[in-house]
């Protein structure tokens, strides 16, 4: 009743709901405690949401070490994936409020938990988050190792496995750009389109992944611009293809797309600006 509440946005509900969880025996508190934290980190309760989740994990993995010796390895899983979907949570929480080391500590937890009695899905949702957490904090070789892991992780997915790829190469892409690897990107770039399209060419995602790509062109055009005149126009000229292929596909999603159709635009002036000057 807590997550149906919760995932209609009726938190007062949510919260009768959770308050009404009992805190025995141990297992059920701590997905008291999970749910809490939910809860309040959406509510933007930052310390009650960060408590209760800490206390979510530690309760998950005592109540799995201690049922064990009744329903074995079952009990342990379990167990052990809440405290991950915790430590998940929870790194999610401290990478809002920009304590980058925290949420990489608390998401690498995650993942092992996961590594050892999760699922590949649950593995590759630890992975995305420690490469995001890996480029906000600027630690670029660690971030592309994460995306390596996650594209690896994503092809053996049970549940959207084309999604996850592309998710995973489009942040790699993004990672490669602000390492000045932009024939990587754009390589990338390249494949999570690929991937987006052939995951559902219908989506608003399909048409962004047009605009990533020609992101990625576009920097890629800057970085030769001085040095390789027409290997500047060349990729300047592809990147207007696909700023073109975007601005007719986006703007039928409507505000959905408001600000990639803005983009779009700014782009597309500064390409040409860019080809006019070569």
């Amino acid at each position: 009743m807590a997550l149906k509440a919760m995932g209609e946005f009726r938190w007062s509900d949510a919260a009768k709901h959770v308050a009404a969880i009992p805190e025995s025996p141990l297992s059920l508190y701590a997905w008291k405690m999970y749910l809490s934290g939910w809860l309040n980190a959406v509510q933007d309760d930052i310390p009650s949401a960060e408590a209760a989740l800490l206390q979510a994990a530690s309760a998950a993995l005592v109540s799995g070490l201690a049922d064990a010796q009744k329903v074995e390895t079952d009990a342990i899983r379990s167990g052990s994936c809440l405290a991950a979907a915790s430590l998940d949570r929870l790194g999610c929480l401290y990478r809002r409020q920009e304590r980058l080391d925290d949420a990489c500590h608390a998401h690498l937890t995650a993942f092992h938990l996961y590594e050892e009695h999760g699922t590949v899905d649950e593995r590759w949702d630890a992975a995305m988050n420690l490469a995001i957490d890996s480029a906000v904090a600027r630690r670029d070789n660690d971030a592309l190792q994460w995306c390596r892991t996650a594209i690896d992780l994503a092809g053996r997915c049970s549940e959207r496995p084309i999604e996850r790829q592309a998710q995973a190469w489009s942040r790699l892409s993004t990672i490669q750009t602000s390492l000045g690897r932009h024939d990587d990107a754009v390589a990338a770039a390249r494949t999570a389109r690929e991937c987006w399209r052939k995951h559902d060419v219908a989506a608003v995602t399909a048409a962004r992944a047009d605009l990533e790509l020609a992101a990625a062109l576009m920097k890629f055009a800057e970085s030769v611009y001085e040095s390789e005149c027409d290997r500047a126009k060349m990729l300047l000229n592809e990147s207007l293809e696909y700023l073109a292929s975007a601005a007719d596909e986006l703007p039928p999603f409507g505000p959905e797309a408001a600000a990639d159709v803005r983009r779009c635009t700014d782009l597309t002036d500064f390409a040409k600006r860019l080809l006019d000057s070569l």
